[in-house]
């Protein structure tokens, strides 16, 4: 199997946690992110994360991919029923980390932007959508205060003795991406019970956290 992906890509990574959580081999492939050929030729457009299978097909959406190696490979690990009110603070914290982490992405050292071509491609892209980055990263503190506020409340919606049967939700895999796209964000107050589950997911999906770059 090939799973084409971005590093920084939330949605990609969401496709990496399950092969980590299952201990299931695949080749991972990162495109540069202005590679509109391969992606439309797999799937008829420019999007990842994009999944071959060992049969060949192509499986162009996150979480398709997902069930998909849970239901074909080894046990089912995704049993657990997901979680609403987490869902629901995710639905209202997207609307602080993106901001915070998507013009970060666009000055790291990723491997989808190492040539120029592909990290311009990205910031012109983004910036068409959320305004210039300079002025988004001058709202920083003010973000970062409202996202630890958010965090704290997060904390108390966590329980952990879940991971512990190695029994995950799909709640687990849409929250893991959103928190490591936080982490490229220096200044943020991560409460104890966050960290840790962060951590913990970060080890048992074997996708690192951006912490090491964070700016």
């Amino acid at each position: 199997m090939k799973l084409y992906i971005y590093d920084h890509c939330p949605f990609c990574v969401r496709s990496r946690m399950i092969f980590g959580l299952k201990d299931v081999a695949c080749e991972i492939i990162t495109l540069p992110n202005d590679d509109e050929e391969t992606p439309t030729h797999l799937i008829g457009k420019k999007m990842l994360p994009v999944l071959v299978t060992e049969n060949g097909d192509a499986i162009g959406e996150s979480m398709d991919i997902v069930k998909y190696i849970d239901e074909t490979y080894k046990t089912p690990v995704l049993t657990m029923s997901d979680d609403s009110a987490i869902e629901a603070w995710m639905e209202e914290a997207t609307n602080l980390i993106f901001p915070l982490a998507i013009p970060r992405w666009a000055t790291s050292d990723f491997e989808e932007f190492r040539q120029d071509a592909a990290r311009q491609y990205f910031i012109n892209k983004k910036e068409a959508v959320l305004g210039p980055f300079p002025r988004l990263l001058a709202q920083t503190e003010t973000i970062v205060t409202e996202i630890s506020s958010k965090l704290e409340t997060l904390n108390g919606l966590l329980v952990r003795q879940e991971r512990n049967t190695g029994r995950y939700s799909l709640t687990d895999i849409r929250l893991f991406p959103l928190l490591r796209s936080l982490s490229i964000v220096k200044g943020i107050s991560w409460p104890p019970r966050v960290d840790a589950w962060l951590r913990e997911m970060a080890v048992r999906s074997r996708i690192n956290l951006n912490d090491n770059i964070a700016i």
